[in-house]
């Protein structure tokens, strides 16, 4: 029987999960990181596939992709060493780190691979790039085609999840394993409920002849899927995501905290 690959773009899924982003938005606390449970992405994906093409055994190969900065003992020292290098700089770039680790591990402990997390060391030059918006990581987009275009041509017969944001993945993908359409599909967000400035991307991306349509994370009942928690429910009267610490009480009709303040 087939089974999935999953191959994931970790830089741009970590920004989907970040406060203020597309899955945080689909729940009651919008303002805080959405907690994404990797198990779940798995059992779900599996499901989608499953569903839409023919039963999946489990989950095969399963790999994560980002950047992780290393820092030197003397990064606190740095606005002292170049005139242009804040403290505001030296917090922001810790908490960035901090928080890709944590991504990062928590993807490991549902059996994801790290071989393509790379962890180049910071420089002050890559600061002023960061604080400009203009850093790219290649490294990220060129492992995932890769990683994904191996495991088509050595497991023909299996299904391989794409989880990305970035439409510039696939022709690359489409030029190594032309037959990419029929047994890969996208893993990403949803084209109407994206920022105007990257709905364009995202149709791109989904706009190609997939067998396998694309599974949207961010849509509500997918996301009530994925969130980390036992006692997940979906508001009645807004149908955003919330998780409980205990059960719902019997007969207790499922509200946000926004709509049981009410």
């Amino acid at each position: 029987m087939a089974r999935l690959n999953v191959f994931i773009d970790g830089t741009w899924l970590l920004v989907q999960c970040a406060a203020g982003q597309s899955l945080a938005n689909a729940t009651d606390r919008p303002d805080e990181r959405f907690p994404l449970d990797f198990s779940k992405l798995n059992n779900e994906l599996v499901r989608h596939v499953s569903e839409n093409a023919m039963p999946c055994e489990g989950i095969g190969e399963a790999f994560i992709s980002t950047s992780v900065f290393l820092l030197p003992e003397d990064f606190e020292e740095w606005p002292t060493r170049f005139e242009d290098v804040t403290t505001a700089q030296i917090e922001k770039t810790r908490r960035s780190v901090y928080a890709r680790e944590a991504f990062v591990a928590d993807a490991m402990k549902a059996g994801f691979g790290d071989e393509a997390v790379f962890r180049p060391p910071i420089r002050d030059y890559i600061l002023r790039k960061l604080e400009a918006k203009r850093y790219q990581e290649k490294q990220v987009d060129t492992s995932v085609v890769a990683l994904l275009v191996r495991a088509a041509i050595t497991k023909p017969g299996d299904f391989h999840a794409l989880v990305t944001g970035d439409s510039d993945i696939l022709p690359a993908i489409r030029v190594a394993y032309p037959q990419f359409t029929e047994n890969v599909f996208v893993v990403t967000t949803h084209p109407d409920e994206l920022n105007p400035m990257h709905r364009q991307t995202a149709f791109s991306l989904v706009d190609f002849a997939f067998k396998i349509p694309p599974y949207f994370m961010q849509n509500k009942e997918n996301a009530e899927r994925l969130i980390v928690g036992q006692h997940v429910h979906r508001c009645e009267e807004c149908g955003r995501v919330f998780v409980l610490a205990k059960p719902l009480p019997k007969l207790t009709r499922p509200r946000c905290r926004e709509h049981r303040a009410k």
